[in-house]
């Protein structure tokens, strides 16, 4: 069975969370200031995290903002050599760096959800969101950074498979496309965030890779 940016783009338009609510800020927290110091962005971060339901663990928005600060200080030169990558780009080191990023974040007090989603406010374009309701439940996997990271090397094998036999100007079209559809830019990791909404979608993309062990391991040849 195969996986090709028909399916991707089926994801996308079948996607029915788009709206006032929490996508409604994505742009302009997210998006729109990506370029900006992540020090800098700081109390986007916790607005965001606060309306995307990352920040219902003890202390919420407090402690965030705590636990971030001191995240951000200690790491902001890892942060920023990723920030503007396309996941489609990455390397086998980056992924060892978002490993680095996330399990700091979760050594200073961050649950898993608020990480992977606090990653893909820094990362917009880099890192994929990460939750446990839809994401982990879906591909069955682990709440700790091993597998976060998994994911997102499960994100990159499945944009190379779909392009293996096109171009990466397939996926530009497919982005182009979509933000036409919801009126505002998504980059590629949004979208693969929405296939995890289709049961139907999301198993077949892991069946063209070859099953769970292989769409998810550490091998990216």
């Amino acid at each position: 069975m195969s996986f090709e940016p028909e399916q991707l783009r089926e994801a996308a338009e079948t996607y029915v969370g788009h709206g006032a609510g929490t996508h409604g800020v994505w742009p302009r927290l997210v998006w729109e200031r990506r370029s900006r110091s992540p020090v800098a962005r700081l109390d986007d971060a916790v607005e965001f995290l606060g309306k995307w339901k990352a920040l219902r663990f003890k202390g919420g928005g407090a402690a965030f903002r705590r636990i971030c600060s001191i995240w951000l200080r200690k790491n902001l030169t890892d942060l920023q050599r990723l920030q503007g990558r396309v996941l489609y780009r990455l390397a086998p080191e980056d992924f060892q760096h978002i490993l680095e990023l996330s399990s700091r974040f979760r050594d200073g007090g961050a649950p898993p959800t608020t990480i992977g989603k606090a990653l893909h406010f820094f990362l917009p374009e880099t890192v994929m969101l990460w939750d446990q309701a839809i994401v982990r439940n879906t591909y069955k996997l682990r709440p700790d950074p091993e597998s976060f990271v998994s994911d997102q090397r499960f994100g990159w094998k499945l944009l190379h498979h779909i392009t293996r036999n096109t171009t990466v100007n397939a996926l530009r079209q497919l982005e182009r496309d979509h933000a036409r559809s919801i009126g505002y830019f998504e980059p590629m990791t949004m979208i693969l965030d929405h296939l995890a909404f289709s049961p139907k979608l999301s198993a077949r993309a892991v069946v063209a890779l070859g099953g769970s062990s292989e769409a998810f391991s550490d091998d990216l040849s």
